[in-house]
C-alpha cells in the first residue's frame, strides 16, 4: 500500500486564484505527487516525487466531504458537448440559482490523488477541450495540455 500527500505548494496558488478571481477557475496543469511506501518488514523504504498530468475533470454536486468520502459521488454530465476537428469541448451550465453545492474535481494521470475546490455561485459555466484522433476516440495522452476553464 502506498500514502499519497499531495504538495502544499500546488493547492496555494489555486486556493489564491479561487480567492482573488472569484470567476475564473482553471485546474493546475500538473500535479506534483509524494509517496511513502508501506515497507514490509526488514525493508527500508524510501519516498518519491512524480508529476502527474491533467487528464480531465469532474463537476460533483453536493457536500464535498460527504461527496469524497463516498464509494459513487453524484458527478453532474456535461449539459453538451460540441465536436471541432479533432477536438470536443465538454460544457456545463449553471444558468439558475443552485440548490446544492457544486465542487471541480481535477483529475491527473496515473495517480489517485486529486485536486477539488468549491466553485463559487457566481460561475456560470465550466467547459474541458479534449483531444480526439482522427476516428473521434479521446487520446489518452494529448500532445496539448488538457484546457479546463470556469467562469
Amino acid at each position: 500500500m502506498r500514502l499519497l500527500f499531495v504538495t502544499t505548494a500546488l493547492l496555494l496558488p489555486l486556493a489564491s486564484q479561487t480567492a482573488t478571481a472569484a470567476t475564473e477557475i482553471h485546474c493546475p496543469p500538473s500535479l506534483l505527487v509524494q509517496s511513502q511506501p508501506d515497507a514490509p518488514t526488514g525493508w527500508s523504504p524510501y519516498p518519491g516525487k512524480d508529476s502527474h498530468v491533467l487528464s480531465g475533470i469532474t463537476l460533483t454536486e453536493g457536500d464535498r466531504a460527504t461527496q469524497m468520502a463516498a464509494a459513487a459521488p453524484a458527478t453532474l454530465a456535461p449539459d453538451r458537448e460540441v465536436r471541432r476537428g479533432r477536438s470536443l469541448i465538454q460544457v456545463w451550465e449553471f444558468s439558475g440559482p443552485r440548490r446544492e453545492n457544486v465542487f471541480l474535481l481535477c483529475r491527473y494521470r496515473n495517480t489517485q490523488a486529486t485536486l477539488a475546490v468549491d466553485l463559487p455561485r457566481s460561475v456560470r459555466r465550466c467547459t474541458v477541450t479534449l483531444e480526439l484522433d482522427a476516428r473521434g476516440e479521446r487520446v489518452e495522452e494529448p500532445k496539448a495540455p488538457l484546457q479546463t476553464d470556469c467562469r
